[in-house]
């Protein structure tokens, strides 16, 4: 058999979503991918448009892409155009400091701290 592939693909592995123009959103697996397509792995074919848009769960990247060959259970798909990132992987950033007061709010009035209440009758009641 002769590769038809402009650029090789690579083994991937990750999960996916199809994204549809109907219906919720189907669970794949990418098995190996290139810059112009990628070959998905999936419980049925059927109900699977011949375009769709593939999401990245791991990275966010989303990809158009358009059916070129179906099987039982797999999919090769050619990528229309890459969409940029739908949404941010959590380990995509190294993680950053973050300051977090723990001491006590003080508009806050704890139920069992009365002492540290407005008075009745002051302004802040009606």
């Amino acid at each position: 058999m002769t590769e038809r592939r402009s650029k090789p693909r690579m083994r991937v592995d990750s999960v996916a979503f199809i994204i549809t123009r109907i219906g919720n959103p189907v669970v794949c697996r990418i098995k190996d991918q290139s810059a112009d397509g990628a070959r998905l792995f999936v419980d049925s074919v059927l109900g699977i448009p011949n375009q769709f848009r593939l999401v990245v769960q791991k990275t966010g990247e989303e990809f158009s892409a358009t059916v070129v060959w179906r099987g039982p259970q797999e999919i090769g798909v050619a990528f229309l155009e890459m969409q940029g990132v739908l949404a941010v992987a959590p380990n995509a950033f190294p993680s950053l400091p973050v300051a977090i007061p723990l001491g006590p709010d003080p508009g806050f009035y704890a139920p069992e701290n009365t002492a540290e209440r407005p008075a009745s009758g002051s302004a802040c009641e009606p």
